[in-house]
Order: structure tokens, then sequence, then C-alpha cells
């Protein structure tokens, strides 16, 4: 089980402005509609225990290291939603994590707040606090019980801007003779201070404004899916009205760079994506996602391409499964930028495996071997040390999910 914070840690827990005031209107909202009855409110909860370790001395993924962490992977949340009348209703989902912004701090934070008002059976409108749909695991990617391999890859799970978003989506469906069709449009905001760069300035904050468009086909199981999603990232108090600044390796990846200077609009960030999630007769299952990222207007070149290939075979309560993954800058970023960092050139091998306890929890085991080539943004390295190049390293995972 996940080692209870001690006070200190629990003085830092804090609840973000935006999920405040979004709670509050959302509330508010509730309070002036008729009376909800009981039978019109539904819940449920989710949480992760996670624990992983390498062999090296420094930092992988922000926590990952040879002393081990329980930040990486655990989290605990729970959702409710409120059938409000006939086509209107309300989701508010929150988790306890650990921060976005600050490594040494744990997050209570509302991951959605919205209404939804369906036009029709296949038509579908939503307004608030929502998760953007770019991959085959969005709308699921904090829950660990829903899905069997240890770690969603980062290669490609890294490459949107923001994951989140407050704004309006609209979705509407098709059935076709065989399978069905699928088209979601949606477009708003983020913001959210940035993690603070190893040996760097103190962070600053994060405006993000992003719209994307996701067709999807489904036939039986199986999931076809292409996204694009365009974003303008402001930074504010880091490196704004000032020279270049000196790429390093590590921090957050969720800004590709800082802008030019104080006149510029900010990054202008354009992400592709395919994916597809198919069965098999012989009960194999493949899983793939290709994402390709273009950033303008910034410093540090973030040019990328991203892609992994997950093939999983249930055996009784076990699903073992092997995982491939690989995340490349572009050539020219990597000879201008690689013996300073800033770039990415990594590939992965896991090895892994999950145990159904019970229709509602899992147990997951992993051993994944990452290889950087030039350099990686998803380690950290101490002020003054070189970058981390042309090595391995080995993390052992485990972790215990529930839905309840």
């Amino acid at each position: 089980m996940m080692k209870s914070p001690t006070s200190q840690a629990v003085s830092r827990i804090r609840w973000s402005p935006l999920a405040l005031h979004l709670g509050l209107l959302l509330g508010a909202g509730l309070a002036s509609l008729p009376a909800v009855h009981a039978a019109d409110l539904s819940w449920s909860g989710f949480a992760t225990a996670g624990y992983a370790v390498s062999d090296r001395s420094y930092t992988y993924e922000r926590y990952v290291d040879r002393s081990g962490t329980f930040r990486r992977d655990s989290l605990a949340g729970a959702q409710l939603v409120a059938e409000l009348a006939p086509r209107w209703s309300a989701t508010v989902q929150a988790t306890m994590a650990p921060s976005v912004s600050d490594d040494q701090r744990w997050d209570a934070r509302l991951q959605w707040a919205f209404l939804s008002y369906r036009l029709s059976n296949d038509t579908l409108l939503r307004a608030g606090k929502l998760r953007m749909p770019m991959y085959l695991f969005s709308e699921n990617m904090q829950v660990g019980a829903s899905y069997d391999v240890m770690h969603l890859p980062t290669e490609v799970y890294s490459t949107a801007p923001t994951n989140d978003y407050t704004g309006l989506a609209f979705s509407r469906n098709w059935s076709l003779a065989s399978g069905e069709l699928g088209l979601e449009a949606y477009a708003g905001r983020t913001s959210l201070t940035a993690r603070a760069q190893q040996g760097g300035s103190s962070p600053g904050e994060l405006h993000t404004r992003s719209g994307g468009v996701v067709l999807a086909y489904r036939h039986e199981d199986d999931v076809w899916r292409m996204g694009w999603q365009r974003s303008r990232i402001r930074v504010d108090g880091m490196g704004k009205g000032a020279g270049p600044l000196e790429p390093q390796q590590g921090g957050s990846d969720i800004a590709p760079g800082v802008p030019l200077g104080a006149d510029s609009d900010g990054i202008d960030t354009r992400v592709a994506l395919l994916g597809a999630d198919l069965h098999f007769n012989n009960g194999l299952r493949a899983v793939s996602e290709y994402a390709w990222r273009h950033a303008a207007n910034a410093v540090t070149p973030k040019n990328s391409q991203g892609a992994y290939l997950t093939l999983l075979r249930p055996v009784g309560k076990w699903t073992p499964y092997v995982t491939l993954a690989r995340l490349l800058s572009e050539r020219a970023a990597r000879v201008a930028e690689g013996t300073r960092g800033g770039v990415d050139d990594q590939r992965s091998l896991s090895l892994g495996s999950s145990y159904s306890l019970s229709p509602n929890s899992k147990f997951k085991l992993e051993w994944m071997q990452v290889h950087i080539g030039t350099s990686s943004s998803l380690i950290d390295h101490s002020a003054g040390a070189g970058v981390v190049q042309h090595q391995n390293l080995n993390v052992l995972s485990a972790s215990y999910s529930v839905v309840y």
C-alpha cells in the first residue's frame, strides 16, 4: 500500500485555484436546478499504489532513481455523475496525485468538471474542464485497473502540450453497416505552473490555447484513431524579454521550449496522432500509437516523433505483454543541441504482466530497459553535471490498481 504522507507532506497538499473555482461554479449551478433525487446520482472511485526503482543515480520521469519512489504511478480519485434531466448531466472527477509543477508536493485537483447536453442519441455537447481525447487511453489514463500495462509509454504520452483543458467539446457518432464512426472536436485553454528546471530560474506560468479534432472507427473490440491538435503556448516568467535560454536536460515536457521574446505570440505547437487497438482470434492483442510534433518559435528545438507497439495475450488471470517504444527529435536539433541536452533520442523495451485479482483490481510487474542516445528530456541531471548520453538504465516497477 502507498505510504501515508507525513505531516509535512500533508501541509503541502493544495487545491489548485482553477479547481476551486470550477467546483464552486458547478455547485452553484446544481443548487439552482430542481432537487436531484438520490437515484439520479452515481459515483465511482479508483486508486493505484505503484513503486518504481532504477539502477541509476539520476532521475528519470521526474521521480525514478536507484532510491525508489511511489510518486510516479500512485494516485487516488473519485468521480460523481448527476443526471439532471433527460438531456442534461454533470460530471465531476477529483484526484490526489503528485503535483504537475512541484516534485515535492501532492495536489488535490478537479480533473473533470463539466456539464453535458445530449442533442440526440448520437450527438453530445460538453462544457467545462475536460480531458483532451487525443490518445487511445486519454479518457482512462489515470485508471490503472482499466489497462494491463504498468505505465502508458511516455515516448508518446508526453507529446501533447497538455492533456486537460477548460472549454467546449462536440462529439457525433454514426452507425455504419459494420462498426461505428465517431468525430470529436474541442477547443479551450489551460493555465498551470511549469515545473522548475534543475539549476534553472524560478518556474513560470504556462498558458495554452488548444483546439483539435479526432476521428475514430470502432468495429467490435477493435479501434482505429487519428487526431490533429494545434496549441499556442505562452510562458510568463521564464525567459520573457530575455535572450535565448540555455537548453537544459530534464524538467517539464509540457512545453517544448520557451518563447523567443516578449513580442512572441507563443510557441505554435502542432501534434498529429495515429492509433490502433486490435484483437486477433488467437487472443493476441496489438496496441500501437504514433505521434508527430512540430514546435515553431521555440529556442529549444522539439520537433519530434514518438511511437510504441505493445503485444498482449491473456493466459488465465495473467496478461503478459511486451512494449517497444521510441522518441526521437529531428536530426538537426540533435546535432545542434545534443551535447547540451534539450532533445530526445531514446528507445525502450518493456516486459511485464498484469494479474487480475478480481474484475475490479489488478496487480502488475514490469522490467523496462531504456537506451539513451544523444540525450533525453525525461532525465534530470544535477547542476554542472554532464548530459547523460549513450547508456542504458533499467527500471523495475510494481503496482496494485483498483476501481470501485
